[in-house]
């Protein structure tokens, strides 16, 4: 091996490491978070001084080329095992943090400047360097189940080799002491300035590459965990033009990512979402906040569905906004069954009629329209005759069964406006909108009663019942939906008492 000027490779160490620092300096600086770079790049700007002091060495004064260089040198270390620690999730060694440095720093001036010994100050040396390379590789292999732990491999080998390599020179100094000077001409002194050169390159590019495999490895779960995920994800740009959707996504509205990359969502639309909600959403987003509701969407065989969303701008850590993601749910199934569980609410479970509830609540409606409109509402309570014989001679179900048909019969007597509605039993509640005159509320009665009297044909028997109806008008009779109701109810009593299948007014 020849023997190199040693400046020159000090000088040329000092600039790998300022280039390794400002790479390192850089993967900081595009970090959203703590990972550790930081102290790297500061680890490595303590070298890149270290080299340039020692490099002055019968230049400068011995204290700046050999004390404070050979502590910036154990200080460059101790801020990389700091950032290792901070990457590894591990709390700091205060000990070496704090205490390794002062100490080295002490330990180089008395044998420097009170008791000189070059072969104690090597060893002193060699020692910090295992210390921290030791440190540095059991922080990074501890943690066997870690994602990075695969791309630690390099550096815990590059950490390995330098603490190994000093570790051999601190034994040999110590069997075999030597008192020449550190800079003279020598193979050894060559040596290991050439091997300082390709370890501090080897160690920048291999926590460099620690990094990015780290932020591979959640790329890439990320990246399985949206491929993979049970809802649909929607991927748009900053004009809201699609970028990426998932297989999930795919699979519930039929369209393929080459189908509508590049396009607006608005191809999801079914048309009966408002504009102004539409824009509102778009206001809400572009402001940067996230924005949840529920879209009633068109799949691409034109089947509706329902679903809800929420909508997120992606920041950058500048606060622009360069994708917006939305994280989707069929909730097609819930809908429909929430509305079942309205309909069962408001409806009899037999007849599929509105119940009394209903029945109300359109009374009152039809009330307030009718005083609006000046007309004239009926109130039909209606009562069969003869059902309870028909029940306990022919059984429930056929009983179940003439229900079902009279509700069919009394609503084909009426119009679609109007409101049949069972009540209990065979009781029923017939509500006629916008009434002409009295005439008109007759001729309706008239159907039904007659339509009820009509033979009911039961399994292979055919049975006759009747009905007794009682009326009451608004706004003559009364202005209130529960008195008009008892008025009916009344009337309908008035009929029973007198013979059945007929009607009364009140």
């Amino acid at each position: 091996m020849f023997v190199l000027d040693n400046r020159t490779l000090l000088v040329v160490t000092a600039l790998i490491s300022i280039g390794s620092a400002i790479a390192l300096l850089v993967l900081w600086h595009a970090q959203s978070k703590r990972n550790g770079a930081g102290y790297w790049a500061s680890g490595m700007s303590c070298i890149a001084i270290a080299s340039v002091l020692i490099s002055t060495r019968g230049v400068l004064s011995d204290y700046l080329s050999l004390v404070t260089a050979n502590s910036f040198y154990v200080l460059g270390f101790v801020l990389i095992l700091r950032g290792v620690r901070v990457f590894t999730g591990k709390d700091p060694l205060l000990l070496i943090d704090y205490a390794l440095t002062p100490v080295v720093a002490a330990c180089f001036y008395y044998f420097s400047h009170v008791d000189q010994n070059l072969s104690i100050r090597v060893e002193i040396l060699s020692a910090s360097f295992v210390l921290t390379c030791g440190f540095i590789v059991f922080s990074l292999l501890q943690d066997k189940d870690a994602p990075w732990r695969t791309s630690s491999f390099a550096p815990v080998i590059v950490f390995s080799l330098f603490g190994l390599f000093h570790g051999m020179r601190g034994v040999i100094t110590f069997i075999q002491p030597s008192d020449s000077p550190f800079m003279s001409p020598g193979l050894l002194t060559t040596f290991v300035f050439l091997s300082g050169i390709f370890i501090i390159g080897a160690i920048a590019i291999s926590l460099t590459l620690l990094s990015y495999g780290v932020l591979e490895s959640k790329l890439r779960i990320v990246s399985l965990a949206v491929e993979q995920s049970a809802s649909s994800i929607i991927i748009t740009d900053n004009k809201g033009l699609i970028d990426y959707v998932n297989p999930a996504s795919s699979e519930k509205t039929g369209y393929h990512l080459d189908e509508i990359k590049g396009k607006n969502p608005r191809i999801f639309q079914s048309g009966e979402t408002s504009v102004h909600e539409y824009s509102d959403l778009w206001k809400s987003i572009s402001e940067g906040n996230t924005w949840r509701g529920e879209f009633h969407n068109r799949k691409k065989n034109g089947e509706l569905y329902w679903e809800i969303a929420s909508i997120a701008p992606v920041k950058q850590k500048n606060g622009q906004i360069s994708h917006y993601v939305a994280v989707k749910e069929d909730i097609t199934d819930l809908k429909e069954a929430k509305r079942r569980i309205d309909h069962l609410a408001n409806h009899d479970g037999l007849t599929d009629l509105p119940n009394r509830k209903l029945a109300m609540e359109r009374l009152v409606a039809a009330l307030t329209a009718a005083r609006c409109d000046q007309k004239q509402v009926a109130v039909m309570f209606v009562d069969l005759d003869g059902f309870k014989a028909v029940n306990d001679s022919h059984g429930h179900d056929a009983g179940d069964q003439l229900l079902k048909e009279t509700a069919q019969r009394l609503k084909g007597c009426v119009r679609d406006i109007d409101t049949v509605s069972r009540i209990g039993g065979d009781e029923f509640l017939i509500i006629l909108n916008n009434v002409v005159d009295k005439k008109a509320v007759i001729d309706v009665t008239e159907r039904l009663i007659h339509s009820i009297a009509s033979n009911h044909v039961i399994g292979k028997s055919e049975v006759t019942i009747s009905a007794s109806i009682g009326i009451s008008l608004y706004p003559s009779d009364s202005e209130k939906p529960t008195e008009l109701v008892n008025l009916a109810d009344d009337a309908m009593y008035v009929v029973k008492r007198d013979g059945k299948n007929n009607y009364a007014f009140i």
